[in-house]
């Protein structure tokens, strides 16, 4: 019988113990959305804060500095878009490689042209 070896922990990583116990809660009972004015939501902003302030301390970071999202597609879009609007005077194209994440090779509706090269 073979054994299966997982070899694409950057995409998902199974979770730990220790973290499966911490969600717990957000997972079961204190769900509700972070950003809405209801009580259950109104809880999960306050955790979320709570979390924000320890990932802060964590890195020696301003809570202002630390941005949750949705995934990494998410991620690396917003970086690549605030870095282009940071230097848009230097041009208005992103020249990448095709082994860059698809999230990084196609072209984005925010006026940045993606370029692959290489």
């Amino acid at each position: 019988m073979s054994k299966q070896i997982y070899l694409d922990n950057a995409a998902t990583t199974q979770m730990s113990d220790a973290v499966k116990q911490a969600m717990e809660p957000y997972l079961q009972e204190n769900y509700g959305n972070a950003s809405t004015a209801y009580s259950i939501g109104e809880d999960a902003g306050r955790e979320l804060e709570k979390s924000r302030e320890v990932i802060a301390a964590t890195l020696h970071a301003k809570t202002s500095e630390i941005y949750f999202t949705s995934g990494g597609s998410e991620s690396d879009n917003w970086a690549v878009k605030n870095i282009a609007a940071a230097c848009k005077k230097k041009g208005r194209h992103i020249i990448t490689t095709n082994i860059e994440h698809h999230a990084e090779r196609y072209h984005r509706k925010d006026g940045v042209s993606g370029k692959t090269g290489i």
